[in-house]
This record gives C-alpha cells, structure tokens and sequence, in this order.
C-alpha cells in the first residue's frame, strides 16, 4: 500500500465539549466507534487545489473541499473548519494549507474489492493538515470515485455512523483547543541560521526547545524516509555528528545531566525515572504515537519520530514512526559515553539507553537547550 500508517490517533484525556454523552473524552477516538485498537490514522496526498471560503473577515465556519487519490484512499472531501480567529487574521492560512497539501484520515484498515481494485471505504473522519496543524472536517461529506465503493458507503456507512463521526469531530477539536493552550504559555526562538521559528519551554528557569530541532546538517541530517512532510511535522533525523551541529550558538544539545534535570522539574519526581509515577503520557504530543498519544500536560509536546537505522556499510532503513521516539545526549567532558533518552510507545517513562559504537551512526531527534 502506498499510504503510511503512522497511526496519529490521539489519546488525550480532555473534558469534553459541552452536550457530549461523556464526562471525560475517551482515551482514542476509535473507541468513539466501539473498537478500540483497532484504528488506524495515516495521511495522504491531496489531489489538487483546495477550495476554501477564504473569508477576507473571519467566520467560525470555514467551507472546504478536496480530493484524496493516494493508495487505496479515493474520494472527494466537503464539509467545514473551526479556525481559530488569529490564524485567519494573521494571514498567510489559506496559502500554508495549499501549501502543505495533506490529509489525515481516521479509518478502519479493511479493504474491499470494487471492480477488481481494493478501497478502503471505512472512514471515520479527516482532517486537514496546515503546517504542523491539524482541522478537523466538521459535517464532513465523502463521495468516492468508484460508484460501487459509493453505494456501498452510503448504504452501510454514511447514515449509520453519521453521529459517532460528529463525535470524532467534537474529540479533534478539544485536541486543538489543548495545543493552543500549551502555544500561548510558550516562548519562541527564531533560528538566526535558516529563520525557522521554534516554541519553548522553561523547566526550572532552563529553557528547552519544545519541537524537534529541524536545522540541516548536510550529510548528517534526513527527513524521515526522506521526505520533507515528516522533517515539518517532527523535525529532522540526526546522526551523533549532526547532532553535535543541529542546535544554534548560544543553544546546545544537552548533556546527560541535563535531561536528568529536565525530566525532574517537569515531574516533581526526585527519586529517579524508574522510580516516579507514568509520566511519558504528560510528556507525548496528544497525535502522533500509534494507537495513541499523550495529554502533553507539560508542553514538551513528543513526537514519535521514529529513527533512521544504518545497516552495514549501505543499507538504510528508516523504522518505529508512532512507535518510539528518541533524543541525542551529549558525552560529558572526556567520557566518550554517549546516552540516548528515549521512550516507546507502551513506555510509562522516559528512558536513558547506552548507545553503543556501531550505533553512532543512527539518526535519531535533538532538542536544544540554552546556555553553555
């Protein structure tokens, strides 16, 4: 199949909007439909231009529509956007949507055969990506290319899940809701190298990149399967060279010890990371992790970035997207020791892993930390 399942579903634990059934919002959206682990979230490529209101004055409803043509994905998209008033205001929305070109759909993987070819026609909601963020697609309206694929759609689907996908809907915007929040308790660094612009946080008056360092490092930084889309949404891939250069003067990348800190005042925890309460699912960005994500109580907002894997001298394998995320430590002094800090996507912690010599030429994320 040509879409990647990287598996987005998010798993914040968010009160829900007012007139929702639940008290607190389900911990995935599949479980909205009764099927817990059983969804999948990929994106896929828009074919064509995006159409959209483009209001010179905001309106809370946004209208748009699209096509996605990418795999087994093949239909058309209409329905609507809640865009925040100063995405609008500011400017420049419209043009990074187009820009971006990309939908994530929510979605159960079973095919079936129209025509001899095999769509998947489960669909339980979309959303639209404009840089880094995601809408999702309110009174949401599909008609697929294959006019069997569409009787059965709206024979079997369309009506029946109407509610739970409305549902989905409500869950997508209390996730943006909660990132918002987090943006505005944050800094920001503008990269003086490449003028990427970067949100932090401040950890017992230490201040840390909350993204994933994105600066390149030529032949010693990838986008995940080399691609640009993923070094936008998560940041660029660094082996131990790279990463000793991915973080501007005046910025470092931190020492062992300093994600040891780090990991204690965000926590409160002073007994060691293998000793303090589930604190991985505060840390983890609420999309992005397979199956699941995080609440991002803390603002540090982890991706699973996965990693790029070197295998002998000239096979690369690029693996673990939604499933693990992992960060360079720089050596200490005269200690040649290298520690990555990392975290699955089962893991209640976030852990410190020797990474041995043969290894050195993985790629894995960074995050900067300021000072000397």
């Amino acid at each position: 199949m040509l879409y990647r399942k990287i598996s987005l579903a998010a798993s914040a634990v968010l009160t829900v909007l007012v007139g929702s059934v639940w008290a607190v919002a389900p911990k995935t959206w599949d479980v909205i439909f009764n099927a817990e682990g059983e969804g999948d979230y990929t994106s896929a490529k828009i074919d064509g231009k995006i159409r959209m209101g483009e209001y010179t004055h905001y309106k809370e409803v946004q209208p748009v529509s699209f096509k996605v043509n990418e795999g087994q994905f093949a239909f058309s998209v209409a329905g609507n956007l809640t865009v925040p008033a100063d995405k609008i205001e500011k400017g420049g929305f419209y043009e990074l949507c187009q820009e971006t070109s990309e939908a994530w759909i929510s979605f159960f993987n079973k095919p079936m055969n129209f025509d001899g070819t095999e769509y998947i026609v489960n669909v339980a909601g979309v959303d639209l990506a404009c840089g880094d963020d995601l809408y999702a697609v309110g009174d949401l309206r599909i008609k697929f290319t294959n006019p069997k694929a569409q009787e059965f759609w709206a024979a079997n689907i369309e009506g029946y899940q109407k509610y739970k996908r409305e549902k989905l809907v409500e869950f997508r915007k209390a996730e943006q809701e909660h990132r918002a929040s987090i943006q505005d308790k944050s800094g920001m660094f503008t990269d003086p190298r490449d003028g990427q612009v970067y949100r932090t946080i401040k950890v017992e008056g230490r201040e840390w990149f909350a993204q994933n360092a994105n600066y390149a490092v030529k032949d010693h930084s990838w986008c995940y399967e080399d691609k640009e889309k993923f070094c936008m949404r998560s940041g660029r891939l660094y082996d131990l060279e790279g990463a000793r250069q991915a973080c501007p003067e005046g910025w470092h990348l931190p020492r062992d010890r300093e994600w040891s800190d780090m990991l204690k005042g965000l926590t409160q925890c002073y007994d060691g990371v293998d000793k303090c309460e589930k604190f991985a699912t505060k840390m983890k960005a609420t999309t992005g992790w397979q199956g699941g994500g995080g609440t991002d109580e803390y603002g540090f907002t982890v991706f699973s970035s996965g990693y790029r894997k070197v295998v002998g001298k000239s096979i690369v394998r690029y693996e673990d997207m939604g499933e693990y995320a992992g960060f360079w430590s720089a050596q200490n002094g005269r200690n040649e020791t290298i520690w990555l800090w990392s975290m699955g996507r089962m893991s209640d912690q976030m852990v410190r892993q020797l990474v041995p010599n043969n290894a050195k030429n993985n790629a894995y994320s960074v995050r900067c930390i300021n000072g000397n």
